[in-house]
């Protein structure tokens, strides 16, 4: 709706699909909006040919190639209707922000540049190059629209250091060039750089597969959040929601612990109820004082639409919060979030894996497949014959175990493994509390308070937040010690950059080839909070939830057979 408002008041009054049947509006100027491919520029060279409209305005989201832009030329001076082109531009948008401090590459290019894309061992190396340049267009068009040339850090020996060595050399020549006006010196006024850090997905395979308990990371695991919007089941029907920015109570509570969300919509219901109770009581009134009774309504009626939003709201997420609690209950997934979190914090398990795994009455194939990885990755000495064990495991309780033969190739080659987390003490929290939180939680709109606000559920530290804070605080680690640091600042490259850092880091920008995850976002996002200097922005090639990335394990480990 507001889109919709903002696009009216600049003068834009007919939205149409490029690749739709259109019909002439030859008094009307266009303003097309399209990626620079061979098919679009066709079909504005035939629009121009049967005259259209009256004058063109061409966005290319990212830059088109010379290639293209001499193929547009050709085809409008064979059609005598090069003056009907006003004006063609580059956008640099090849990116799609997802929230303030979220974004990913450009839905167009998603699937080219996922897991699978890059990992294949039957992939071309044309298809890896343009999927590693797709990577790199994202990232190139975030800094052009910043105006900002960033210090980029990056691992060793795989994609990221590929893309970041592509977007250095990128970076450079666009400032090098005398009729770029992409990074002019002007533009670059703060003495604060920010930071890029690029990371690969092989880093941490095990917090993509992680059980979560915050509200968002929830959402997305269960129900599939795509683009902020989401399909929840309420009452045997299908119902989207969307989740943006307007809402405030997602906004505020969307990184939280479950629990405590629940104890929020409470909450807000109640005020909600309160608010209604007001209005009923002006009936009241009004048989009283006219001249009071009429300001209150007018106060009343003022705020009405507000109340109807909130209202509108409150009901959309006491719905989700509902399946997400029936979800929880009926797959256990408490039980599945504290094995884990012992598992990666080496901490002491009440019951075996195995049997977690052979038990019919927890989880589903997909939660315990997801607990084994983690146990498997997590895990530096385990023999074949148990290993064949946890496989025939697997198979018996419906498992498609390909993935594991991808994983222990990528294990036998790289430090792939889930690096030991510092214990959690009672004074930092519990993941134990979590097995109680279903006592908070009832599946009406109604929700327990008592003990939910005693309920403290610890942070530690994901791979990824120790890279940040390690590289923004120049810290020596032995995780980052061997990161390459790059500048394109400097016009010369340099083996060595690392000297030259001397500064810390407040505006960081993180980036992981291969897709993210909300589980990582959020984990970022409460160290800014903890760090309220820095400012922190994460991306990723896709958002991808523990069902999608298992797919692409699993065909992975399919391929590799």
């Amino acid at each position: 709706k507001q889109w919709y408002q903002r696009r009216v008041r600049g003068g834009v009054t007919l939205n149409l699909l490029i690749g739709d049947k259109r019909d002439p509006i030859p008094d009307v100027p266009v303003v097309y909006f399209v990626m620079p491919t061979k098919q679009n520029i066709d079909l504005i060279s035939q629009d121009c040919k049967n005259q259209m409209y009256e004058k063109f305005y061409i966005n290319f989201i990212t830059a088109v190639s010379r290639q293209l832009l001499e193929d547009l030329a050709q085809a409008t001076i064979e059609s005598d209707s090069v003056a009907r082109i006003e004006k063609i531009f580059d956008q640099y948008l090849s990116f799609c922000m997802l929230e303030q401090n979220l974004f990913t590459v450009s839905a167009y290019d998603a699937q080219a540049c996922s897991y699978y894309a890059l990992n294949r061992p039957d992939a071309k190396d044309a298809d890896i190059e343009k999927c590693i340049n797709a990577i790199t267009d994202s990232v190139f068009s975030l800094f052009v629209t910043l105006r900002e040339l960033a210090v980029i850090r990056c691992p060793k020996g795989n994609a990221a250091e590929i893309v970041a060595e592509k977007l250095e050399k990128k970076m450079r020549d666009a400032r090098r060039d005398p009729k770029s006006e992409l990074f002019k010196d002007q533009a670059i006024t703060s003495f604060q750089r920010p930071l890029l850090i690029l990371l690969d997905r092989n880093m941490d395979i095990c917090s993509t597969l992680h059980h979560t308990w915050t509200y968002q990371a929830l959402i997305h695991d269960l129900f599939n959040l795509y683009l902020n919007r989401c399909k929840v089941e309420v009452e045997e029907k299908v119902k989207n929601y969307d989740l943006g920015p307007d809402d405030q109570f997602w906004s505020k509570n969307k990184g939280k612990p479950f629990p405590e969300v629940a104890d929020a919509v409470h909450v807000e219901l109640e005020a909600c109820r309160a608010a209604e109770q007001e209005i009923k009581r002006l009936k009241d009134v009004m048989g009283e004082s006219a001249e009071n009774a009429n300001d209150q309504i007018a106060n009343t009626v003022s705020s009405l639409p507000e109340l109807m939003e909130r209202k509108k709201r409150v009901d959309m997420h006491i719905n989700i919060a509902t399946a997400l609690s029936d979800c929880i209950r009926a797959r256990n997934l408490d039980k599945f979030f504290e094995v884990e979190e012992k598992i990666m914090t080496k901490t002491t398990l009440e019951e075996s894996v195995l049997d977690t795994l052979k038990n019919p009455n927890v989880g589903t194939a997909e939660d315990k497949l997801r607990l084994f990885i983690i146990y498997y990755l997590s895990t530096t000495d385990l023999p074949d014959n148990e290993l064949q064990q946890y496989i025939e495991t697997l198979q018996g309780v419906g498992c498609d175990t390909s993935c594991i033969e991808y994983l222990a190739k990528l294990k036998s080659v790289s430090s792939l493994s889930a690096p030991t987390q510092p214990k959690l003490t009672s004074s930092s929290g519990s993941y134990s509390s979590m097995s109680n939180m279903f006592k908070y939680v009832k599946q009406s709109s109604k929700f327990m308070m008592e003990g939910v606000k005693s309920l403290v559920v610890g942070h530690r530290k994901l791979p990824v937040t120790r890279t940040v804070d390690s590289l923004s605080e120049l810290k020596q680690t032995p995780e980052t010690d061997s990161f390459l640091a790059l500048d394109p600042k400097i016009y010369r490259k340099t083996e060595n950059l690392l000297p030259a850092l001397k500064n810390t880091f407040n505006d960081i920008y993180v980036f992981v080839v291969g897709g993210g995850s909300y589980v990582e976002y959020q984990n970022l996002m409460t160290y800014g909070e903890q760090h309220p200097d820095k400012r922190i922005v994460y991306g990723s090639s896709e958002m991808m939830d523990s069902r999608n990335f298992l797919e692409q394990l699993t065909k992975l480990g399919s391929a590799s057979g």
